[in-house]
């Protein structure tokens, strides 16, 4: 417990009696969300037209649930000292990384007879945006092959395997609502039918991130972030269904820290909003005689035969 959480340099173990429990890392994790963009809703076009010149972030909520001996000292002295004016620079050891936060709140307290647990709300006003110097080089772990490429880099080369996500992926959006209109002395209402759009959707994909160590962790983190988070619409590739999909990052949940020892993996839902989705039936895609798919010259793009009908 010596020496794993330093707060503005101090022991939190042998200066205020307190531990984070077992989980409670994980409230660190979460990537910061994105603030929804304006954007053009036509009401006769599939999705929308998000303004993603310049994406921003929201400050970052989270939860930390400490632990101390009723034998210790008052809890009401660490809370004190949170309270002060200003930021507190929390350090953790094992994840080797730091963060500066604001107390904001205290919305848990549990008796554990020898033991008192106490959950706090801080907020992490100013999220930091990662710097990333190189590409995604994966998590130095095997993984198997990924089906989803982000802006053309697969998944894999994140650290991350996308445990579920096909049925978000191939569930239809819902029907944008067209003009209607309702008669006092007329059943039901008259509704313009002659026309079918689709709303954009959210889609939540299942992910683990693996790693051989929490350096390598980080990298994995911020270079995902990094991408996420870049100037305008990403591309979001499923190789199930040959298919590329615009989108944008909207957040993340759920993450858990499964394990840190020997190697690292974490578990976490990302959002992405989906800006235009139809399914359009059947493509028709060039492949050989033993039915590999024919691509490129610089192996990027399929060959679409509807293009050629």
């Amino acid at each position: 417990m010596i020496g794993q959480l330093y707060i503005d340099g101090r022991d939190a173990y042998t200066d205020f009696g307190v531990w984070i429990t077992e989980g409670g890392y994980d409230g660190l994790l979460p990537f910061p969300e994105l603030v929804e963009p304006d954007r053009n809703d036509w009401p006769d076009e599939d999705g929308i037209e998000p303004d993603l010149e310049k994406p921003t972030l929201k400050p970052r909520e989270l939860n930390i649930t400490f632990v101390r001996s009723v034998y210790g000292r008052s809890a009401g002295g660490f809370v004190e000292y949170l309270s002060t004016p200003g930021y507190h620079l929390f350090r953790i050891h094992s994840l080797g990384r730091e963060w500066s936060l604001r107390l904001i709140q205290g919305p848990a307290y549990e008796d554990w007879d020898m033991l008192e647990s106490f959950t706090l709300r801080f907020t992490e006003d100013r999220p930091v945006r990662p710097s990333v110097i190189s590409g995604p080089n994966g998590g130095g772990l095997y993984i198997p092959s990924s089906e989803y490429e982000l802006d053309g880099v697969s998944l894999e080369r994140y650290g991350i395997m996308v445990m579920e996500g096909k049925d978000e992926i191939m569930r239809s959006p819902t029907v944008k609502t067209n003009l209607s209109r309702t008669i006092l002395n007329v059943d039901g209402r008259i509704y313009d039918a002659d026309n079918v759009v689709f709303n954009s959707k959210e889609v939540t994909l299942k992910c683990c991130l693996i790693a051989d160590s929490t350096d390598r962790f980080w990298r994995c983190y911020d270079a995902l972030l990094n991408a996420l988070i870049q100037p305008g619409e990403r591309s979001l590739y499923v190789d199930y269904n040959v298919e590329e999909y615009p989108c944008y990052y909207k957040r993340t949940s759920g993450w858990k820290l499964e394990s840190l020892r020997g190697r690292v993996v974490v578990t976490f839902n990302l959002t992405l909003e989906f800006t235009v989705f139809r399914m359009d039936g059947i493509d028709y895609l060039l492949a050989t005689e033993a039915g590999e798919l024919v691509v490129t010259e610089d192996g990027e793009y399929y060959i679409d035969l509807n293009t050629y009908a």
